[in-house]
């Protein structure tokens, strides 16, 4: 054989092997990667407010002071209630009692609740 044709079918091989890797590597990657839209990649954010009505599905806050504004969250397997720094049930949590809520929003556009700590009343500063 000559040397010629030793070099060109060297060549074809090298060559269709680069291309065949290259189109492997691009074919495993594709669809791996992800934008992050997982539950925790948003920010968390804290509403203060007492509480109107808590059942297992949902929690309802008065945030302002007209009492016409009120917010509601969804109550999860993620959602915790706290007093004191220790976890309580949220039938402990009695309508009126001030909270503070740590929520996130969900691709429907709706709140749920991650944490919600029970804030014990504040003392008075006396008159002086």
């Amino acid at each position: 054989m000559s040397r010629f044709a030793i070099v060109l079918i060297s060549v074809g091989l090298l060559s269709s092997t680069c291309l065949f890797a290259q189109g492997t590597a691009a074919r495993r990657n594709r669809g791996t990667t992800t934008t992050g839209t997982g539950v925790y990649d948003v920010p968390a954010v804290t509403f203060e407010g007492k509480v109107k009505t808590v059942d297992k599905k949902e929690l309802r806050i008065d945030a302002g002071t007209s009492g016409e504004d009120s917010l509601i969250f969804r109550i999860t397997h993620r959602t915790h209630f706290l007093k004191d720094g220790k976890e309580i049930k949220p039938t402990d949590v009695a309508p009126g009692t001030p909270v503070a809520v740590d929520a996130y929003r969900e691709p429907d556009q709706k709140f749920s609740a991650l944490n919600v700590v029970v804030n014990p009343p504040k003392p008075k500063a006396a008159d002086q």
